[in-house]
């Protein structure tokens, strides 16, 4: 094995630092964060960090690559045992909030990615959210088959509906009123699903 090519993770490491390295992440930001803390938090070498991973960047976008399947999986399984376009959009919706309030760091890494990175994902993390995108355009291009939903561009309905979600987890994270990360997601969905118009 040549010393530029990364050693094949063993899946319980690789797991605990990708854990460990969300947390430390979302809590210290990108440039606070020390690769041995992560390391000691992991119960490994932070040689070892380095040797998976290669670097501190690269340790990051794996971490936000994990969050991101993890995020996919959820969706994934809200949607499938519902019953028709807008019901597995409901069910994903609210997955989508309850997967944030479970897990608050993986918001922040959301977050840093943008803040930090300025959105400028690797390829495959595009490739990713991509995959998503196309999965929920189906099903509203089935909801539009079925009549359920009206015709329009089923991306952009997409895109809309993730925007108005992101908008909701984020806004509430900061807002000071009573409605709980779920309700405020429960609530622009329902907006953007029925529409304000009388």
């Amino acid at each position: 094995m040549s010393a530029q090519t990364p050693a094949k993770p063993d899946v319980t490491k690789e797991d605990a630092i990708l854990r460990e390295s969300v947390r430390v992440f979302a809590r210290e930001g990108f440039r606070g964060t020390d690769v041995q803390e992560i390391a000691n938090r992991a119960g490994v070498g932070k040689g070892t960090v380095y040797r998976y991973f290669g670097d501190k960047q690269t340790l990051f976008w794996a971490s936000a690559y994990w969050v991101l399947e993890q995020l996919h999986g959820r969706l994934a399984s809200a949607s499938s045992p519902a019953d028709g376009a807008i019901a597995k959009l409901r069910a994903s919706c609210r997955a989508y909030a309850e997967f944030f309030v479970e897990n608050p760091d993986y918001l922040e890494i959301f977050v840093l990615d943008r803040a930090e990175f300025r959105g400028r994902a690797p390829e495959r993390h595009q490739e990713l959210h991509e995959r998503m995108v196309c999965e929920f355009a189906e099903i509203v291009e089935q909801g539009m088959a079925s009549g359920e939903l009206r015709r329009g561009d089923p991306r952009a309905v997409v895109w809309s509906l993730g925007s108005a979600l992101y908008g909701s987890v984020v806004f509430a994270t900061y807002s000071k009123q009573q409605q709980s990360i779920t309700e405020l997601a429960e609530c622009a969905t329902e907006i953007f699903l029925r529409g304000i118009l009388s």
